[in-house]
């Protein structure tokens, strides 16, 4: 066993390197956990399932491209503009407010894998405790050193200039269409005499400010597009191997003492970078299971001050405040401070498992924005990675167990 927590994050990152979402390197981690923790548990299993590695930065590219198309259109059938738009929004909220898989089609498969594993009580199983976290590791993201306290503001200056580009299109359409349907444009409309160049039709108080419009939205998404779809791999050692090496730590504590009447789950996810895919999986096959649990989710701990999210709203994420407040008095017990705070841009595996019903929050390290810390740049790797941090979040879960495992 390795001397500190974060020797399991050193020894991965050397060992296997970054971990892509279905890749070999993701599947090899997977192995590697399973094989940690089956002398620390009763038992442990691999679940694979199917993914698409591309969605994420594929929705990107895709809302991207049709914003552009929607501004060409524009000066051709302001009607297409709007029904454009419109798709792609829509698409947007059901696959990101949704969890909705709506374009995955579109993108290569590939196999991934959850790793659970179970820890049974001394006496009968009342409730359970799944401590979760995430293996695989994500693609560079600039932006997110660049502008990472305004990268909420620069996901929605593209979609909201969208949406009222969308607006002047409409009123664009109406003015083409009264202006066809009076007087003699009226005879030649109902015959159909009208050619294709006569339907491109200008109005300056409505094109100049649709051209402004539109191009603030194209601009701003090609620079959002830009600095955030790369294909340069990050190590990951925080986000989100930091998470791994606690839960590692945790198995060893508590397969030495087990909880009196509280059985425990380690698990840890595949497919988080891309879509949250690897919990949502979970809480679709082990639904029944979950209905009396704790998830305690955790991400980027290895560095930062503590915050348990309550609610993720770039993905209308709403999490347990009931198992939040539990968190927050269990920091106060064993000194070690938890923050309740509303994510303001990115999500964790903790909103799948929500989304169904059931307990759920993440611990995060945050930083002084209160978003995660060395969060899909380069140095995320294991020097920067505090073993104290650690230590303090293994000492936050083992308590967090004992107040749950206390409930009569």
């Amino acid at each position: 066993m390795p001397g500190k927590l974060v020797d399991y994050i050193s020894e991965i990152c050397e060992t296997i390197g970054p971990r892509i979402a279905g890749s070999p390197e993701e599947a090899e981690t997977a192995e590697y956990l399973k094989k940690k923790l089956r002398p620390m548990s009763n038992s442990v299993t691999l679940e694979e399932f199917k993914c698409r590695p591309g969605v994420l930065q594929g929705l990107i590219v895709f809302e991207i491209v049709s914003i552009l198309l929607a501004f060409i259109l524009y000066f051709i059938l302001p009607v297409l503009t709007i029904l454009i738009i419109v798709v792609s929004i829509l698409i947007l909220f059901l696959t990101r407010m949704r969890g909705k898989e709506i374009i995955d089609v579109l993108f290569r498969s590939a196999t991934s894998e959850n790793v659970i594993a179970k820890i049974k009580p001394k006496e009968k199983a009342k409730r359970k405790v799944i401590f979760s976290g995430h293996h695989d590791s994500a693609f560079y993201m600039p932006l997110f050193a660049k502008q990472k306290k305004r990268l909420h503001i620069l996901q929605n200056i593209p979609v909201y200039s969208a949406i009222i580009f969308a607006i002047i299109a409409v009123a664009k359409s109406v003015w083409i269409y009264i202006d066809l349907s009076t007087g003699i444009n009226s005879l030649k409309m109902s015959l159909g005499f009208f050619t294709f160049t006569e339907l491109i039709r200008f109005n300056l108080l409505i094109d100049i400010p649709a051209v402004i419009v539109g191009l603030v939205s194209v601009l701003s998404g090609f620079y959002f597009a830009f600095n955030m779809v790369t294909k340069t791999k990050v190590m990951g050692a925080n986000d989100n191997l930091s998470a791994v090496g606690v839960l590692l730590g945790i198995a060893e504590k508590v397969s030495n003492n087990p909880p009196k009447s509280t059985e425990v789950w380690i698990v840890s996810f595949g497919t988080e970078e891309p879509a949250t895919l690897g919990s949502k999986v979970f809480a679709e096959k082990h639904g029944k299971e979950l209905e009396n649990a704790y998830v305690i989710n955790m991400e980027t701990v290895g560095q930062g001050k503590f915050g348990v999210v309550t609610k993720e709203i770039s993905v209308a994420g709403n999490l347990s405040k009931e198992l939040a407040d539990l968190v927050v008095r269990a920091g106060k017990k064993c000194k070690v401070p938890v923050k309740p705070i509303e994510l303001k841009y990115g999500n964790t595996d903790a909103t799948p498992i929500a989304r169904k019903g059931y307990k759920s929050v993440t611990v995060m390290g945050m930083d002084e924005n209160e978003l995660f810390t060395l969060w899909h740049i380069p140095e995320d790797i294991p020097k920067n990675i505090s073993e104290k941090n650690l230590q303090n979040a293994l000492k936050l879960c083992l308590q967090i167990l004992e107040d749950i495992d206390s409930i009569s």
